[in-house]
């Protein structure tokens, strides 16, 4: 599980980096404080659906967004799931197992 969190949080901070926007910046966008979302990109705090849902409206992304495999490169994953008129199960899976590994509160 804390790697899952870990994985998330680094999803978070690379798209918030692409983004160009500070911590701060990003945290006072979410009403959060800047040390809660450092410790959110750093995996010591479990990311809520809330605070997923108001970082895709943000940063104008997709949920999958914070799901995709970090191994491959941003830009071609990002293509892939644009080419994908639905999420395929494999990928519904994939974000079922992260979401259970997390802690999600009010579902």
């Amino acid at each position: 599980m804390e790697e899952d969190l870990k994985l998330i949080g680094r999803r978070i901070k690379i798209l918030r980096m692409e983004h160009k926007m500070g911590q701060t910046e990003m945290a006072k966008k979410m009403g959060l404080s800047q040390t809660n979302l450092s410790n959110m990109e750093n995996g010591r705090t479990a990311v809520t659906i809330q605070n997923l849902l108001k970082l895709r409206k943000i940063l104008n992304c997709s949920m999958s967004d914070f799901f995709l495999d970090l191994e491959a490169p941003v830009e071609k994953k990002r293509e892939e799931v644009k080419g994908k008129s639905a999420i395929e199960l494999e990928d519904a899976v994939q974000i079922l197992k992260l979401l259970k590994a997390v802690d999600v509160k009010g579902l």
